[in-house]
């Protein structure tokens, strides 16, 4: 059984940029805006936890912003702090070149005040790869690009209520892809198993922090 307290944050979202938190970052090339498709697989992550409830599990998920607004770093992070999260998710698509693909998690490094790193990059692990592989399970061209460290301040440990002597969330920024790339528009937008792909996304990242809280 898994019991715990989970806080889903849908990187970017309304108009201006607030407090280091752009309002959107990539673009597809059908005009899809990531702020938008974060806060689609976020509410899918949610929904999808909480029926997971149904199955035995003690679940309670909060939601950073459920609606087209932004939040700067420290509030979104600050949102963990309040509810006393156990797993904090942070979830963002890749835009680069158009041609750079792949799947990939982020962990704020030990030197930038991460007390609890291996405890972050044990959940990275377990999300980024059950992400790659529902991916790759329809799409062979995505990529493995691993767990990274980065000082991202959404994931600052105290935002987040983390201390030395007390630190229970851990705390995870996941890419889910490039979608500036066309295959990934038409897989994860445009295409006709669209919706499909963005529902085994939300659950991969159930049974990933079901397995964290287990």
């Amino acid at each position: 059984m898994a019991k715990g307290t989970i806080v889903i944050d849908p990187g970017h979202g309304g108009t201006t940029n607030i407090s280091g938190s752009d309002a959107n970052h990539a673009v597809s090339p059908s005009g899809a805006l990531e702020k938008a498709m974060t806060l689609t697989v976020g509410l899918l992550v949610r929904d999808a936890l909480l029926a997971a409830n149904d199955h035995g599990h003690e679940i309670k998920v909060f939601m950073t912003r459920s609606t087209d607004v932004n939040l700067g770093l420290t509030a979104r992070a600050n949102v963990a702090r309040d509810k006393k999260a156990d797993v904090f998710l942070s979830i963002h698509y890749n835009g680069f070149d158009g041609h750079a693909r792949g799947v990939e998690a982020y962990v704020r490094p030990a030197a930038a005040g991460n007390v609890n790193l291996a405890a972050d990059t044990a959940f990275a692990h377990k999300v980024q790869s059950r992400v790659f592989q529902a991916i790759k399970a329809r799409d062979a061209g995505t990529k493995d690009r691993g767990v990274k460290q980065l000082k991202l301040g959404v994931l600052s440990d105290v935002a987040l209520g983390n201390t030395a002597a007390s630190h229970r969330c851990r705390a995870v920024l996941l890419e889910i892809e490039f979608i500036d790339v066309v295959a990934v528009d038409t897989l994860l937008i445009t295409g006709p198993d669209a919706a499909t792909m963005r529902s085994e996304i939300a659950g991969a990242i159930k049974d990933a922090i079901i397995e964290e809280l287990a």
